[in-house]
């Protein structure tokens, strides 16, 4: 068998790729919760996150574990100093009508 040139070592042509997704295993982030309603939260976090991006954000309520998938709707950068912080509005895919009535008592203490 004959050696190609190094600088194409295809046999075929290049194919065109198009609708590209990457899919990755988020790393959890410690936040902080500075504002929670049935429509969403508002984070601060010392890290950030690309607005559009899923994920799953867990806490306790009081002892009681809650867990629902939100949706980063837009990120604030806030500097203190030399410090970067980031607040990131997120909004809740979807709650069960319990995860509601958590959220609005939770809201009222």
């Amino acid at each position: 068998m004959p050696e190609l040139p190094l600088s194409e070592r295809r046999r075929l042509p290049r194919a065109i790729v198009t609708d590209t997704a990457l899919s990755v295993l988020a790393f959890p982030i410690p936040v902080r919760l500075l504002d929670i309603s049935v429509n969403g939260v508002l984070l601060e976090a010392s890290h950030a996150v690309d607005p559009g991006s899923r994920g799953t954000l867990r806490f306790n309520f009081g002892g009681l574990p809650f867990s629902a998938e939100v949706r980063v709707e837009r990120i604030d950068l806030r500097r203190e100093g030399a410090i970067e912080r980031f607040n990131i509005g997120a909004a809740f895919v979807a709650l069960s009508r319990e995860d509601q009535r958590v959220i609005e008592r939770f809201g009222d203490q």
